[in-house]
C-alpha cells in the first residue's frame, strides 16, 4: 500500500510540473491522520525552502518533518508536514483557499513574509520551557564527497527553521539546501544537506561558511561545542568570508 501511495504521489507531482507554464507556483494541501501535509511544486530560487518554512511559523503550524527535491531542470518538489496548533485549518475549510495564496504571495514577492511573522509574535504568548537544550552544531563532511550534512539541535521558538534557513551564508557560494530533518515540540533537530555549485567547494571551507550561518542564526551555541565539532574536522575557526564562484 505504501508503495502504491509513492506512486500515487510521483504522478500528481508530475502533473504539477506539468502546470508551471500556467502557474508558476504548484501547490497541494492534504489532511493526513495525524498532520497536515503541503507539497509544493515550482522552480527552484534562492530561500524558497526558508520562506515556506515562515509562512507556516506565521499561521501558527508546527512543522513536523520535512523533505526537498530537485532536479537538473531546477524543479522542486517541497513538502512539509505539520500540525494545527490553533486548528484554524481544521475547524475552517474556508481558510485552506487564503492559506495557499499567502504561501504563493511570498514566493512571489506580493506579500511581506517579515511582518506575517512579526503580527505572529505580537499574538503569541509567553510560555515556559520546563526542559533546557542547548544549542549544537554536528557537521559530516565524510558521508558524501559532494557535500556536507550539517545538524542543528536547538530550542523550539517560532520560526526557528525560517530563521536558519535565511542565513546568507548558508546560500553563499552556490551553497544549496537539499533537505531538512524535523523540528519538535520542546528541541528542534535540523538536517541540512549543503551541495557545491559547479566549482567544487574545499570541504573546509564548506564547512566554515555553514558554522558562521548556523552561529548567526542559532544565538546560544555554546563556543566550546563549535569549537570541538570544527577541530574533529580539521577546521580553524574563523570570521566568514564568502565562497567566490
Amino acid at each position: 500500500q505504501g508503495r502504491v501511495q509513492d506512486v500515487g504521489r510521483g504522478h500528481a507531482h508530475v502533473e504539477m510540473a506539468g502546470r508551471l507554464g500556467k502557474d508558476s507556483v504548484q501547490l497541494q494541501l492534504e489532511r493526513g491522520r495525524h498532520w497536515f501535509e503541503l507539497t509544493l511544486v515550482t522552480n527552484d530560487r534562492p530561500f524558497l525552502f526558508a520562506r515556506v518554512a515562515g509562512v507556516l511559523a506565521a499561521w501558527g503550524m508546527n512543522i513536523v518533518k520535512a523533505n526537498a527535491f530537485s532536479n537538473q531542470a531546477g524543479i522542486v518538489v517541497d513538502t512539509f508536514y505539520f500540525t494545527d496548533r490553533f486548528r484554524t485549518l481544521e475547524l475552517n475549510m474556508q481558510e485552506w483557499e487564503r492559506f495557499k495564496r499567502s504561501v504563493i504571495g511570498v514566493l512571489l514577492g506580493e506579500i511581506d513574509l517579515d511582518r506575517m511573522l512579526r503580527d505572529r509574535l505580537r499574538a503569541e504568548k509567553p510560555g515556559t520551557t520546563k526542559v533546557k537544550v542547548d544549542t549544537k552544531v554536528e557537521f559530516d563532511n565524510e558521508c558524501s564527497s559532494r557535500s556536507t550534512l550539517v545538524q542543528v539541535i536547538a530550542q523550539d521558538r517560532l520560526g526557528l527553521l525560517h530563521s536558519i534557513g535565511s542565513s546568507q551564508d548558508l546560500r553563499s557560494g552556490g551553497l544549496l539546501m537539499m533537505a531538512i530533518g524535523s523540528a519538535l515540540a520542546v528541541a528542534a533537530a535540523g538536517l541540512w544537506r549543503l551541495a557545491g555549485s559547479a566549482r567544487e567547494v574545499p570541504r573546509a571551507e564548506r564547512a566554515a561558511v555553514v558554522l558562521a550561518g548556523v552561529q548567526r542564526q542559532a544565538r546560544r551555541v555554546r563556543a566550546g561545542s563549535v569549537a570541538d565539532g570544527l577541530a574533529k574536522l580539521g577546521v580553524e575557526r574563523r570570521a566568514s568570508s564568502p565562497v567566490r564562484s
